[in-house]
């Protein structure tokens, strides 16, 4: 088991006998194949293994496809693209899949249409973070580069995606018959695009599910105050009636309050939960970029996250207030729920815009404080 609780969740697809196990070996350790006798996560689709790497002191979690081919990609689209929704959607950035390696193998030199349609686009709409790894990669053969260049222009083409979204792998050192050695190539490619991926993730999907949480327990709130206002009878005196009313707005003012409680919080744990597998992946590629600086940020570094983001939160949404006695009882249900539902639409639109800009903003914050 893993105490220190850092995470890094893997999800990695490919049809048969495009070498996942060799890849998991050589990107993450010599014993990933041998914990493969996991439990599935889904009955078609998953199946979930761990590796604790001692060395960086992170618990590696991969989910793994298996039996993906064209007659079962439904199935695939069904129950992985669920598990991803979901975890996608988390507040809790060790929810979240860190990586998704999709394998693609040179030596069959295609792309087959299903793997296409059925699981890279539905991926890419979602802005999952996807890299397409070509397996057998050898640079010293004319007709293995040509395979690579063929299957990178179809996947470019298809889904729009950028050239450095696919990275050529060697995953096992080889020796040809004709005496040449092919050696393992890739590791630093996979890994600088695993850092790079990730900061661009927490700076797209933080924000977005912040936001859903707000909205979410706005939702809830608004669902409450109805249940309120049909409780209400003809014969229900006029001080109860306003004292329902009250206790509907400092219900609004609770459940915001917590609401911005609980996103500062997730803020926080987030870009801690970044920081921390920044400075235990392996340091490859150029230490100007943005994401290998976090590696001389020390575990306690403190973005004083109270100082903005549950303030920004509160301080941006309207004030909240009911004339009570304007809610007689012969009209007090639709009265109160039109004035529920109106506070509804005030705050739900300034949740939209207005606080997830100002969470974008402090995302942009973050990252150049980072890159000092």
């Amino acid at each position: 088991m893993d105490n220190t609780g850092l995470v890094s969740n893997i999800l990695i697809a490919g049809k048969t006998g495009v070498g996942k196990s060799a890849f998991l070996n050589y990107i993450y350790g010599r014993d990933i194949a041998a914990s493969r006798a996991g439990s599935p996560v889904t009955e078609e689709g998953l199946h979930e293994y761990e590796y604790y790497d001692l060395e960086r002191g992170i618990l590696f979690r991969f989910f793994d496809t298996w039996g993906l081919e064209a007659d079962r990609s439904d199935e695939w689209h069904e129950a992985v693209l669920a598990v991803v929704n979901e975890r996608e959607g988390a507040l809790d950035i060790a929810d979240w899949f860190h990586t998704i390696y999709y394998l693609l193998s040179i030596n069959s030199g295609r792309v087959e249409a299903y793997e296409i349609d059925a699981i890279l686009r539905p991926l890419y709409e979602k802005e999952s973070n996807v890299t397409i790894i070509l397996t057998s990669y050898n640079p010293e053969s004319a007709m293995n580069v040509e395979k690579a260049e063929a299957m990178e222009s179809v996947l470019m083409r298809e889904l729009g995606i950028p050239r450095e979204a696919m990275i050529r792998v060697n995953s096992v050192e080889k020796k040809l018959l004709s005496g040449q050695l092919v050696p393992r190539l890739g590791y630093d490619a996979v890994w600088t695009r695993n850092r790079v991926n990730l900061w661009q993730d927490v700076e797209r999907k933080l924000p977005l599910n912040l936001t859903n949480h707000l909205l979410g327990e706005l939702e809830a709130w608004r669902d409450r105050s109805h249940r309120v206002a049909e409780s209400i009878r003809i014969f229900t005196p006029q001080a109860m009636i306003s004292w329902k009313a009250r206790q509907i707005e400092k219900d609004l003012e609770a459940t915001l309050e917590a609401a911005a409680e609980t996103t500062e919080e997730a803020m926080a744990e987030g870009i801690r939960h970044y920081i921390q597998l920044m400075e235990r992946y392996p340091l490859v590629g150029a230490p100007s970029d943005l994401v290998f600086k976090t590696r001389r940020v020390e575990l306690g570094f403190d973005y004083s996250f109270k100082r903005t983001i549950r303030k920004m939160v509160l301080g941006m949404i309207p004030g909240v207030h009911f004339i009570y006695w304007a809610f007689k009882r012969r009209t007090a249900e639709r009265g109160i729920k039109k004035a529920v539902n109106q506070q509804y639409e005030v705050v739900k639109q300034t949740i939209e815009f207005d606080v997830r800009r100002g969470f974008e903003e402090e995302m942009r914050r973050l990252g150049r404080t980072l890159s000092q």
